[in-house]
């Protein structure tokens, strides 16, 4: 974990998580969707009436175990507290009407979610206080098997398109729309944070 601007990598830490937990519920109720991960919250919520973040905590356990079986450096910090904080973060917010609003207001509400997502990851990996347990799940796979990252990510997502479809939750547009956006939006939040920012 850097130790160096602790202050500032934790304030990071917190911004990042406010803005994957405001972004994961504006898009999750919009009924569209916005990523593989939510899908599954998604799924637990339609199932067991689990809201999203307790969802997002049990997910994050099942990551996090898979990362434990193989190398628990990819857990840090920001890891466990993160997933705590957007927990906290997402059942804060309420954005249920959501359901019934105009389908143009949805898109909306979709679009702009993912990209508060792709935005909070982007600050999440600027703060290096560790990665996400999605991530590390992805990074441990790749480090027991030598597959391409790119191959071990594709298996996360298809097991969490799968768990959902079992759980009654079907993909939807969002997981699309978040696959076309969210690099791009990540990449460019990185360029232009680093710009202002003292912690390289």
């Amino acid at each position: 974990m850097k130790t160096d601007y602790l202050k500032l990598r934790l304030l990071l830490l917190v911004i990042a998580c406010f803005l994957i937990g405001l972004g994961a519920k504006m898009a999750g109720s919009s009924t569209l969707g916005a990523d593989v991960v939510v899908l599954v919250w998604e799924g637990l919520n339609r199932t067991f009436g689990v809201d999203m973040g307790t969802s997002n905590i049990i997910v994050s356990l099942v990551f996090l175990a898979i990362t434990l079986s193989i190398n628990w450096r990819y857990i840090g910090f920001g890891t466990v507290v993160g997933m705590f904080l957007q927990s906290f973060f997402i059942n804060l917010f309420d954005f249920s009407a959501l359901a019934e609003m105009d389908i143009a207001v949805k898109v909306v509400a979709m679009v702009v979610g993912i990209a508060l997502i792709a935005m909070g990851c982007a600050v999440y990996a600027l703060a290096e206080l560790g990665v996400g347990p999605y991530i590390a799940a992805t990074l441990a796979l790749h480090e027991k098997f030598k597959t391409s990252i790119p191959k071990n990510k594709f298996f996360i997502d298809a097991s969490c398109v799968i768990t959902a479809a079992i759980l009654g939750q079907w993909p939807t547009i969002g997981p699309v729309v978040s696959l076309l956006i969210s690099g791009i939006i990540m990449d460019q939040t990185m360029v232009i944070l680093k710009k202002f920012l003292p912690i390289k």
